[in-house]
């Protein structure tokens, strides 16, 4: 393995690997250490996933047979909480809108349009730090996911990254859906 493989396979231990994050890494991987970097995670139980289209990678737990020995899982999968999952929502909406709509080749976000995007679904009603602290840290788990990356030009915006369009597919839309009736029963009942 070359050392921009090993880069790849780094970036991808890490997390999502966006083909901006290192494009020579993304290239070494894509056209010629595609097999061996897949073969390598495979050991482990891992899949390598790549979008060339929209330019990220990352990697899954593979499937085990019920009937095989289990491994452990190497990437565990979390419940977002409700807020996080439902700045999710908002960003993989405007991400379909930005498509249909934009010739940009990034999808762009302020942190004001998120504080009023989130008002619109919140309840409580919080004085105006607490609620900026709390967007802050939604924001914050949210880009540690991957999904969001601060813009450098300003501290007040970010592009929407397009691998929030893997994760939040029609069926997580649909669960979703579903834990928020759940939740609003909960809330009103």
């Amino acid at each position: 393995m070359n050392y921009d493989a090993k880069v790849a396979t780094i970036l991808l231990i890490k997390g999502i690997f966006y083909k901006s994050d290192n494009e020579n890494a993304w290239l070494e991987m894509v056209e010629n250490s595609r097999g061996v970097i897949s073969d390598y995670f495979s050991v482990i139980g891992l899949a390598l996933e790549v979008d060339e289209t929209e330019g990220y990678a990352y990697l899954k737990t593979i499937e085990q047979d019920e009937d095989a020995p289990q491994l452990p899982k190497l990437i565990s999968s979390r419940e977002l909480s409700y807020k996080v999952s439902l700045l999710c929502v908002l960003l993989r909406k405007r991400l379909v809108d930005f498509e249909m709509q934009s010739d940009s080749s990034r999808a762009v976000i302020t942190k004001e349009e998120i504080v009023q995007n989130l008002l619109l679904f919140l309840q409580e009603r919080l004085d105006e730090v607490k609620l900026r602290k709390e967007v802050e840290s939604i924001i914050k788990k949210v880009e540690d996911l991957g999904f969001l990356k601060k813009l450098k030009s300003t501290e007040e915006s970010y592009e929407i990254r397009s691998a929030l369009k893997a994760f939040v597919d029609a069926q997580w839309l649909s669960d979703f859906e579903a834990k928020l009736q759940e939740y609003k029963g909960e809330r009103w009942s």
